[in-house]
Protein backbone atom coordinates (compact mmCIF):
# COMPACT_ATOMS: atom_id res chain seq x y z
CA UNK A 1 0.00 0.00 0.00
CA UNK A 2 1.74 3.74 -1.08
CA UNK A 3 2.22 5.73 2.10
CA UNK A 4 0.17 9.00 2.04
CA UNK A 5 3.02 11.74 2.62
CA UNK A 6 1.09 14.31 4.39
CA UNK A 7 -0.24 11.76 6.76
CA UNK A 8 3.01 11.03 7.66
CA UNK A 9 3.77 14.69 7.92
CA UNK A 10 1.02 15.15 10.01
CA UNK A 11 2.06 12.45 12.48
CA UNK A 12 5.41 14.02 12.81
CA UNK A 13 4.57 17.21 14.01
CA UNK A 14 2.31 15.59 16.66
CA UNK A 15 4.90 13.52 17.38
CA UNK A 16 7.43 16.63 17.91
CA UNK A 17 4.78 18.03 19.71
CA UNK A 18 5.15 15.30 22.61
CA UNK A 19 8.48 14.92 22.51
CA UNK A 20 8.51 18.59 23.36
CA UNK A 21 6.32 18.59 25.97
CA UNK A 22 7.90 15.82 27.63
CA UNK A 23 11.51 17.76 27.56
CA UNK A 24 9.92 20.80 29.03
CA UNK A 25 8.27 18.57 31.90
CA UNK A 26 11.89 18.30 33.28
CA UNK A 27 12.47 21.94 33.18
CA UNK A 28 13.74 22.69 29.73
CA UNK A 29 12.33 25.68 28.09
CA UNK A 30 13.16 27.69 31.25
CA UNK A 31 10.03 28.14 32.15
CA UNK A 32 8.97 24.35 32.26
CA UNK A 33 7.00 24.99 29.08
CA UNK A 34 6.90 26.49 25.41
CA UNK A 35 5.06 28.94 23.29
CA UNK A 36 1.38 27.87 22.58
CA UNK A 37 1.70 23.90 24.66
CA UNK A 38 -1.39 24.66 26.21
CA UNK A 39 -3.39 25.08 22.73
CA UNK A 40 -0.82 22.00 21.19
CA UNK A 41 -1.98 19.70 24.19
CA UNK A 42 -5.85 19.89 23.01
CA UNK A 43 -4.56 18.19 19.86
CA UNK A 44 -1.87 15.72 20.06
CA UNK A 45 -3.79 13.12 21.44
CA UNK A 46 -7.10 13.28 19.64
CA UNK A 47 -4.72 13.42 16.31
CA UNK A 48 -3.92 9.94 16.71
CA UNK A 49 -6.92 8.40 17.96
CA UNK A 50 -8.28 10.74 15.07
CA UNK A 51 -6.29 8.87 12.33
CA UNK A 52 -6.71 5.24 13.83
CA UNK A 53 -10.09 5.75 12.82
CA UNK A 54 -9.42 7.41 9.46
CA UNK A 55 -7.77 3.80 8.62
CA UNK A 56 -10.31 2.10 10.31
CA UNK A 57 -10.93 -0.87 7.99
CA UNK A 58 -13.70 -3.58 8.04
CA UNK A 59 -11.49 -6.86 7.41
CA UNK A 60 -13.60 -10.01 6.36
CA UNK A 61 -11.89 -12.24 9.13
CA UNK A 62 -14.04 -10.15 11.13
CA UNK A 63 -13.48 -8.81 14.53
CA UNK A 64 -10.90 -11.53 15.02
CA UNK A 65 -8.82 -10.87 12.16
CA UNK A 66 -9.23 -7.01 13.47
CA UNK A 67 -8.34 -7.16 17.17
CA UNK A 68 -5.10 -9.36 16.03
CA UNK A 69 -3.97 -7.16 13.55
CA UNK A 70 -4.02 -4.79 16.60
CA UNK A 71 -2.65 -6.71 18.05
CA UNK A 72 0.47 -7.19 15.72
CA UNK A 73 0.66 -3.23 15.53
CA UNK A 74 -0.47 -1.82 19.39
CA UNK A 75 0.10 -4.15 21.75
CA UNK A 76 3.25 -6.30 20.52
CA UNK A 77 4.94 -2.44 20.69
CA UNK A 78 3.44 -1.85 24.44
CA UNK A 79 4.72 -5.03 25.66
CA UNK A 80 7.99 -5.19 23.87
CA UNK A 81 9.09 -1.82 25.27
CA UNK A 82 7.34 -2.31 28.80
CA UNK A 83 9.14 -5.51 29.23
CA UNK A 84 12.69 -4.35 27.83
CA UNK A 85 11.99 -0.69 29.86
CA UNK A 86 11.16 -2.78 33.19
CA UNK A 87 13.94 -4.58 32.94
CA UNK A 88 16.09 -2.43 32.13
CA UNK A 89 15.52 0.44 34.95
CA UNK A 90 15.76 -2.60 37.33
CA UNK A 91 19.52 -3.38 35.92
CA UNK A 92 20.67 0.02 36.49
CA UNK A 93 19.51 0.47 39.62
CA UNK A 94 21.02 -2.92 40.83
CA UNK A 95 24.07 -2.04 39.43
CA UNK A 96 24.74 1.43 40.06
CA UNK A 97 22.22 2.35 42.63
CA UNK A 98 20.65 5.16 40.43
CA UNK A 99 17.03 5.23 39.27
CA UNK A 100 16.43 6.35 35.90
CA UNK A 101 12.49 6.78 36.09
CA UNK A 102 9.22 5.28 34.29
CA UNK A 103 10.92 5.74 31.08
CA UNK A 104 7.91 3.72 30.03
CA UNK A 105 5.70 6.43 30.38
CA UNK A 106 4.30 7.51 27.20
CA UNK A 107 3.61 3.57 26.83
CA UNK A 108 -0.22 4.06 28.22
CA UNK A 109 -1.07 5.92 24.80
CA UNK A 110 -0.65 2.50 22.93
CA UNK A 111 -2.65 0.75 25.84
CA UNK A 112 -5.82 3.48 25.64
CA UNK A 113 -5.61 3.13 21.98
CA UNK A 114 -5.93 -0.55 21.48
CA UNK A 115 -8.68 -0.46 24.17
CA UNK A 116 -10.39 2.31 21.82
CA UNK A 117 -9.57 -0.01 18.66
CA UNK A 118 -11.28 -2.51 20.74
CA UNK A 119 -14.39 -1.08 21.85
CA UNK A 120 -15.32 0.31 18.70
CA UNK A 121 -14.93 -2.67 16.47
CA UNK A 122 -17.04 -4.86 18.92
CA UNK A 123 -19.68 -2.01 18.70
CA UNK A 124 -19.03 -1.92 14.57
CA UNK A 125 -19.37 -5.81 14.00
CA UNK A 126 -22.40 -5.73 16.68
CA UNK A 127 -24.31 -3.45 14.98
CA UNK A 128 -23.53 -5.23 11.33
CA UNK A 129 -24.86 -8.05 12.25
CA UNK A 130 -28.31 -7.51 13.35
CA UNK A 131 -28.74 -3.50 11.80
CA UNK A 132 -28.76 -3.45 7.98
CA UNK A 133 -25.49 -0.98 6.73
CA UNK A 134 -27.64 2.23 6.15
CA UNK A 135 -28.55 5.30 7.96
CA UNK A 136 -29.89 3.26 10.96
CA UNK A 137 -26.77 1.69 11.93
CA UNK A 138 -24.79 4.98 11.32
CA UNK A 139 -26.85 6.15 13.97
CA UNK A 140 -27.09 3.44 16.31
CA UNK A 141 -23.22 3.49 15.88
CA UNK A 142 -22.94 7.18 16.76
CA UNK A 143 -25.57 6.93 20.10
CA UNK A 144 -23.46 4.22 21.26
CA UNK A 145 -20.13 5.83 20.93
CA UNK A 146 -21.09 9.10 22.05
CA UNK A 147 -23.34 7.64 25.08
CA UNK A 148 -19.23 5.46 25.80
CA UNK A 149 -17.82 9.00 25.65
CA UNK A 150 -20.16 10.53 27.91
CA UNK A 151 -19.94 7.49 30.40
CA UNK A 152 -15.93 7.82 29.93
CA UNK A 153 -15.62 11.56 30.80
CA UNK A 154 -17.60 11.22 34.53
CA UNK A 155 -16.32 7.72 35.19
CA UNK A 156 -12.49 9.48 35.47
CA UNK A 157 -9.31 7.76 35.72
CA UNK A 158 -9.81 3.43 35.70
CA UNK A 159 -7.42 1.20 35.42
CA UNK A 160 -5.03 0.48 32.47
CA UNK A 161 -6.57 3.38 30.71
CA UNK A 162 -9.90 2.35 30.00
CA UNK A 163 -11.46 5.19 31.31
CA UNK A 164 -9.31 7.51 28.88
CA UNK A 165 -9.79 5.03 26.35
CA UNK A 166 -13.87 5.64 26.98
CA UNK A 167 -13.98 9.33 26.93
CA UNK A 168 -11.92 9.60 23.59
CA UNK A 169 -13.79 6.90 21.45
CA UNK A 170 -15.84 10.13 19.54
CA UNK A 171 -12.48 10.87 18.45
CA UNK A 172 -11.94 7.52 16.93
CA UNK A 173 -15.66 7.73 15.56
CA UNK A 174 -14.95 11.39 13.96
CA UNK A 175 -11.93 9.70 11.58
CA UNK A 176 -14.11 6.69 10.69
CA UNK A 177 -16.88 9.51 10.02
CA UNK A 178 -14.39 11.80 8.07
CA UNK A 179 -13.20 8.84 5.78
CA UNK A 180 -15.86 6.64 5.37
CA UNK A 181 -18.84 9.24 4.91
CA UNK A 182 -16.98 12.57 3.56
CA UNK A 183 -14.28 11.23 2.00
CA UNK A 184 -11.82 13.33 3.62
CA UNK A 185 -8.31 11.26 2.20
CA UNK A 186 -9.74 12.18 -1.43
CA UNK A 187 -11.64 15.20 -0.35
CA UNK A 188 -10.67 18.64 -2.86
CA UNK A 189 -10.65 21.47 -0.29
CA UNK A 190 -10.12 24.77 -0.39
CA UNK A 191 -6.87 24.76 1.75
CA UNK A 192 -6.40 28.30 2.59
CA UNK A 193 -9.83 29.32 3.86
CA UNK A 194 -10.17 25.82 5.45
CA UNK A 195 -6.96 25.75 7.43
CA UNK A 196 -7.53 29.47 8.26
CA UNK A 197 -10.76 29.21 9.37
CA UNK A 198 -10.27 25.81 11.47
CA UNK A 199 -7.12 27.43 13.32
CA UNK A 200 -8.89 30.62 14.02
CA UNK A 201 -11.82 28.64 15.48
CA UNK A 202 -9.16 26.57 16.98
CA UNK A 203 -7.74 30.00 18.88
CA UNK A 204 -10.47 31.66 20.14
CA UNK A 205 -11.84 28.61 21.11
CA UNK A 206 -8.83 27.98 23.52
CA UNK A 207 -8.67 31.18 24.84
CA UNK A 208 -12.49 31.19 25.68
CA UNK A 209 -12.90 28.53 27.63
CA UNK A 210 -9.29 25.73 27.44
CA UNK A 211 -8.06 25.18 31.08
CA UNK A 212 -5.74 22.25 32.03
CA UNK A 213 -6.43 18.54 30.70
CA UNK A 214 -4.97 15.45 31.40
CA UNK A 215 -5.47 12.60 28.97
CA UNK A 216 -3.48 10.21 30.54
CA UNK A 217 -5.28 10.70 33.87
CA UNK A 218 -9.11 11.41 32.10
CA UNK A 219 -9.33 14.35 34.12
CA UNK A 220 -10.60 17.59 32.33
CA UNK A 221 -11.27 21.15 33.26
CA UNK A 222 -12.90 21.42 30.31
CA UNK A 223 -16.91 20.56 28.98
CA UNK A 224 -16.82 17.70 26.98
CA UNK A 225 -18.17 19.19 24.09
CA UNK A 226 -15.74 21.77 24.33
CA UNK A 227 -12.95 18.74 24.47
CA UNK A 228 -14.51 17.42 21.19
CA UNK A 229 -14.49 20.19 19.26
CA UNK A 230 -11.65 21.56 19.69
CA UNK A 231 -9.97 18.35 19.43
CA UNK A 232 -11.72 17.70 15.82
CA UNK A 233 -10.53 21.55 14.52
CA UNK A 234 -7.04 21.49 15.86
CA UNK A 235 -6.47 17.68 14.20
CA UNK A 236 -7.89 19.07 11.24
CA UNK A 237 -6.13 21.84 11.19
CA UNK A 238 -2.62 20.16 11.23
CA UNK A 239 -4.15 17.47 8.31
CA UNK A 240 -4.89 20.85 5.97
CA UNK A 241 -1.45 22.03 6.71
CA UNK A 242 0.32 18.91 6.19
CA UNK A 243 -1.86 18.62 2.64
CA UNK A 244 -0.25 22.29 2.34
CA UNK A 245 2.81 20.82 2.89
CA UNK A 246 3.04 17.55 1.85
CA UNK A 247 6.87 16.54 3.33
CA UNK A 248 9.19 17.97 5.63
CA UNK A 249 12.69 16.23 5.96
CA UNK A 250 13.27 14.54 9.29
CA UNK A 251 9.78 15.36 10.68
CA UNK A 252 7.59 13.33 7.90
CA UNK A 253 10.66 10.42 8.72
CA UNK A 254 9.85 10.25 12.25
CA UNK A 255 6.06 10.51 11.50
CA UNK A 256 6.28 7.62 9.58
CA UNK A 257 8.18 5.43 12.40
CA UNK A 258 6.01 7.75 14.98
CA UNK A 259 5.14 4.06 17.40
CA UNK A 260 8.49 3.96 17.74
CA UNK A 261 9.47 7.59 18.40
CA UNK A 262 6.59 7.32 20.77
CA UNK A 263 7.72 4.23 22.35
CA UNK A 264 11.55 5.29 22.59
CA UNK A 265 11.84 9.61 22.99
CA UNK A 266 11.49 9.06 27.05
CA UNK A 267 14.57 7.11 27.52
CA UNK A 268 16.48 9.13 25.05
CA UNK A 269 15.48 12.01 26.65
CA UNK A 270 16.56 10.67 30.18
CA UNK A 271 20.14 10.02 28.43
CA UNK A 272 20.42 13.50 26.99
CA UNK A 273 19.55 15.37 29.82
CA UNK A 274 22.68 13.63 31.97
CA UNK A 275 25.23 14.48 28.93
CA UNK A 276 27.43 17.30 30.65
CA UNK A 277 28.15 19.02 27.42
CA UNK A 278 24.48 20.20 27.39
CA UNK A 279 24.72 22.05 30.81
CA UNK A 280 28.44 23.79 29.76
CA UNK A 281 27.08 24.71 26.70
CA UNK A 282 24.23 26.60 28.53
CA UNK A 283 27.21 28.41 30.70
CA UNK A 284 28.78 29.79 27.28
CA UNK A 285 25.63 31.38 26.27
CA UNK A 286 23.92 32.55 29.27
CA UNK A 287 24.06 35.67 28.52
CA UNK A 288 21.42 35.31 25.71
CA UNK A 289 18.15 34.91 27.95
CA UNK A 290 15.63 35.02 26.03
CA UNK A 291 16.85 32.28 23.91
CA UNK A 292 16.56 28.45 24.84
CA UNK A 293 19.72 27.28 23.29
CA UNK A 294 20.08 24.50 25.90
CA UNK A 295 16.35 23.40 25.22
CA UNK A 296 16.90 23.32 21.34
CA UNK A 297 20.10 21.42 22.01
CA UNK A 298 18.54 18.64 24.11
CA UNK A 299 15.45 18.72 21.26
CA UNK A 300 18.06 18.35 18.39
CA UNK A 301 19.99 15.11 20.00
CA UNK A 302 17.00 13.73 21.29
CA UNK A 303 15.57 13.84 17.82
CA UNK A 304 18.53 12.87 16.40
CA UNK A 305 18.29 9.26 18.77
CA UNK A 306 15.12 8.46 17.84
CA UNK A 307 15.93 8.57 14.32
CA UNK A 308 18.65 6.58 14.90
CA UNK A 309 16.30 4.05 16.56
CA UNK A 310 13.58 4.39 14.04
CA UNK A 311 16.03 3.31 11.18
CA UNK A 312 17.70 0.35 14.09
CA UNK A 313 14.60 -1.08 15.13
CA UNK A 314 12.64 -0.78 11.53
CA UNK A 315 15.06 -2.76 10.44
CA UNK A 316 15.96 -5.46 12.58
CA UNK A 317 13.05 -5.90 15.18
CA UNK A 318 10.34 -5.06 12.84
CA UNK A 319 8.00 -7.31 14.28
CA UNK A 320 8.12 -5.93 17.71
CA UNK A 321 7.89 -2.24 16.88
CA UNK A 322 4.97 -2.47 14.19
CA UNK A 323 6.67 -2.92 10.91
CA UNK A 324 5.78 -6.46 10.59
CA UNK A 325 3.37 -8.85 11.94
CA UNK A 326 5.08 -10.63 14.83
CA UNK A 327 1.84 -13.14 14.37
CA UNK A 328 0.18 -13.91 10.87
CA UNK A 329 -3.72 -13.00 10.54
Amino acid sequence: MKRIEYIDLAKGICILLVVLDHISGFGYFRNGDYPMNDIFEQTRMPLYFILSGLFFKDYAGGIKEFLLRKFNRILVPYLFFMIVYRLLVKAVYLLSGFSIGEIWAPLWFLLCLFWMNGIFAAIYYLVKRYIPIGPASEAVLGISVIGIGVGGYYLGDLPLNIGTAMTSLPFLWTGYLLNRKLHFLELKIRYGWALLTGILLLVVLHYTYVDENFFYLNTYNTPLALIYLSGVLGTIAVLLLSRVIKWLPVISYIGRYSIIVLCTHMAIVKVVIHIPFIHEVVKIFDQFRDFPFESFAVLALTITGCVFCCWFLSRYLPWFTAQKDLVKP
